[in-house]
């Protein structure tokens, strides 16, 4: 019960959000590093919200084929992140 108090209080401080919010950072990173080589960001930030996670696994997965340097667990972290993010999110989309 003790754990669980410590969590929701946590939850609570905003202490969950500093992990999403390294997790954006972390892609935003990989998209200006890895994917602005090839694309401008206003491609990318014009497709949030209208792909599925799918689709995005799907567009990373050709990406990669065609020469993008990206781990599998970079590609997870991407794939994660541009699924999520909505539409016009700062930490894709600002240049």
């Amino acid at each position: 019960m003790k754990i669980f108090s410590c969590i929701c209080l946590a939850l609570l401080l905003g202490l969950g959000n500093s992990v999403a919010f390294a997790g954006n950072e972390q892609c935003a990173e990989l998209i200006n590093t890895r994917c602005q080589g090839c694309h401008y960001k206003s491609r990318i930030c014009q497709a949030l919200g209208k792909k599925s996670k799918w689709k995005w696994k799907r567009s990373v997965s050709n990406m990669v084929r065609y020469g993008a340097k990206l781990s599998g667990a970079e590609q997870k972290i991407v794939i994660e992140c541009l699924s999520s993010a909505p539409v016009g999110a700062d930490y894709v989309c600002k240049e």
